[in-house]
């Protein structure tokens, strides 16, 4: 959902004037934004687009204001520093969040900054998913698909194979939430969101898309791969986890929770900073079991064995 943009008189974050505002629902959280120009609402639609979802009536209100104003010439591109529950972007863009008081700022230079779509997810991404992050909405390394009202999380380090599953579940037909990231929310019900972009693969691995633009992933080069957006967001109220492991054959096979825990610690930069949270959305997951999946050498091998036993994924799934 989003609200009609509109403007008012802003008081406290904003200078005083007429400024444009409206009322999005990432994850279903209700981010409430205010700016000192319309472009940069439009900038918050098209990076919300795609996961949105209803919003919960007792979670939380989320604040995101931006203003057209002078900022810090650095150069290179954005650089996120972070203290606590505080988040800072610097980079020919003057950003912070304060997930505690769960608000956000940032002002840039040029009301059209974040018609650029990399800018656009380095930094208003960066500052809506640190708020959500922190407000009941968890992160679980992994990608995922979903099998009618049940997400499927493949779960492994990077390197894995969760991109290269990914893209074989779409070839397969099954709606994608993701290439590499979840967000599980336990709080008064069960539910697992995705955030549609492109699959991002290793060069290696893409040799059918070497025409797809090649761009930097957690400081590593991947091709991303485009995939259709879906109509509406994908979720899903149930989700079974498959760690990854490599072998000779494609295989499936059950895992001890505890054992499937362990297997994906510890946590790799950035979702170290959420243990406490992750870990227990994982014991949520994990609370009727959880799956071993061998892979061979081909990602459709591998999904097809899922697709085989879902009965069985989905009999043992989370909700």
């Amino acid at each position: 959902m989003s609200a009609e943009i509109g403007t008012e008189t802003a008081r406290g974050k904003l200078p005083t004037g007429d400024c444009a505002f409206a009322y999005f629902s990432p994850l279903g959280v209700t981010l409430r934004v205010k700016a000192s120009h319309p472009r940069l609402i439009e900038a918050v639609a098209a990076a919300c687009r795609g996961w949105e979802a209803p919003v919960d009536a007792h979670g939380p209100v989320l604040d995101l204001w931006l203003k057209v104003g002078p900022v810090p010439v650095y150069g290179g591109g954005p650089v996120v520093e972070t203290d606590g529950l505080g988040l800072s972007i610097r980079g020919n863009i003057d950003a912070r969040a304060d997930a505690g008081r769960g608000q956000a700022w940032c002002r840039v230079a040029d009301p059209d900054a974040f018609n650029d779509p990399e800018l656009r997810e380095q930094v208003l991404d960066c500052l809506i998913l640190w708020l959500l992050t922190r407000n009941g909405r968890t992160p679980i390394h992994a990608s995922a698909f979903v099998a009618g009202s049940t997400a499927i999380l493949l779960a492994g380090r990077s390197g894995s194979g969760k991109s290269c599953l990914a893209l074989a579940a779409h070839m397969a037909g099954f709606p994608l939430l993701s290439d590499d990231t979840v967000y599980v929310e336990t709080q008064r019900k069960f539910r697992v969101w995705g955030i549609p972009r492109p699959v991002h693969l290793f060069p290696e691995d893409a040799h059918q898309q070497e025409d797809a633009p090649i761009r930097l992933r957690n400081g590593k080069r991947k091709r991303a791969i485009a995939v259709p957006a879906p109509p509406h967001p994908v979720t899903a109220d149930a989700a079974a986890l498959c760690v990854l492991h490599r072998g000779e054959r494609v295989s499936l096979e059950p895992l001890d929770p505890a054992a499937a825990r362990a297997a994906l610690g510890p946590l790799e930069p950035g979702f170290d900073l959420l243990a406490a949270d992750i870990a227990a959305g994982l014991r949520r997951i994990t609370l009727h079991g959880a799956w071993r999946l061998t892979l061979g050498e081909e990602p459709k091998e591998a999904i097809a064995l899922l697709a085989a036993n879902l009965p069985r994924l989905i009999e043992h799934a989370a909700s």
